[in-house]
């Protein structure tokens, strides 16, 4: 039975949304400055928090849904640690610029500058790429679509084979075929009655043992 409480499980469903929103608003403010310190402006800077952390956080929940031989898995999985990557240094560089640590510089806005750019690009890869395991290519991919059927022979199954058991006929069906061999003045023997009931010779002289047996005949 489980016996986690009913607010435990409130808080583990409601915390994890909570908590991405709280993250996504503290690092805000800093991603906001390293923009403008890059020399984004005229509202730009605003959106530098959606080409980070928010790019982070999608590129993460990609990652985690592409399964095991499904195509830009290796990609997204690429994709989601630089994008942690970019995040987690935008919030340490903006930091140590705004407690006077660091300067800004080339290579700093270099690297800012090349960040939209680059989760653009991954973002649209990751889109395009078939979400279905990879498959093997067909005939008609190939060219080959006009390949000659199977032959029948091929195709259809084996006949299941038949038992090879024959029940045996009846003391009175026994009786009646050699009470018609004698009317058509033809010997009671195994060859006559492997004729009459289309089996074996070696068959026949079963059926004839058992006529001898119940002494129907000499």
């Amino acid at each position: 039975m489980n016996t986690t409480p009913f607010y435990a499980k409130v808080a583990a469903v409601a915390g994890r949304l909570l908590v991405l929103l709280a993250a996504l608003l503290m690092s805000a403010p800093a991603e906001i400055s390293l923009a403008r310190t890059a020399g984004f402006s005229g509202g730009t800077e605003y959106l530098a928090p959606f080409v980070l952390s928010l790019y982070a956080v999608c590129a993460a929940v990609i990652a985690a849904t592409r399964k095991k031989g499904v195509r830009g898995r290796l990609s997204s999985i690429v994709g989601a640690a630089t994008a942690l990557g970019f995040a987690l240094s935008a919030q340490v560089v903006a930091h140590l610029i705004a407690a006077g640590y660091v300067t800004s510089g080339p290579w700093l806005v270099a690297a800012v500058s090349s960040v939209p750019s680059i989760a653009a690009a991954h973002l649209l890869h990751l889109a395009v790429v078939p979400k279905n395991p990879t498959v093997g290519v067909t005939h008609d991919e190939m060219g080959c679509g006009n390949q000659e059927e199977p032959k029948a022979a091929e195709t259809k199954e084996r006949p299941k084979k038949r038992s090879q058991g024959r029940s045996k006929p009846s003391l009175e069906v026994l009786t009646g075929a050699a009470q018609m061999l004698r009317e058509a003045n033809q010997p009671v023997n195994a060859q006559s009655l492997a004729d009459v009931f289309s089996v074996s010779t070696r068959t026949a002289h079963r059926y004839l043992s058992t006529l001898k047996n119940n002494a129907l005949i000499a």
